[in-house]
């Protein structure tokens, strides 16, 4: 950090990239950091879905909607 070089302590009275400093984010107020693995599942299932999709639609199906199509292409076979 530059400013450490001309504050090494960071403790300068009224000098506002010192206070700025200790300033730290949480993990809490990112809330989409912790559910990473849920979205990654979610992704993959969707991506599923579409391909699914695309098949179904391909063959002259029609299906109703993306989600689910996987399973409805499993079903139908």
């Amino acid at each position: 950090m530059k400013h450490r070089e001309t504050h090494p302590n960071l403790d300068v009275e009224g000098c506002f990239a010192c206070r700025v400093s200790h300033f730290r984010v949480s993990g809490a107020a990112t809330p989409t950091r912790h559910n990473v693995s849920e979205l990654n599942s979610k992704e993959r299932q969707l991506d599923k879905d579409l391909d699914a999709y695309k098949r179904i639609r391909k063959t002259g199906g029609q299906p109703t909607q993306i989600d689910g199509s996987a399973r409805l292409e499993a079903t139908a076979n």
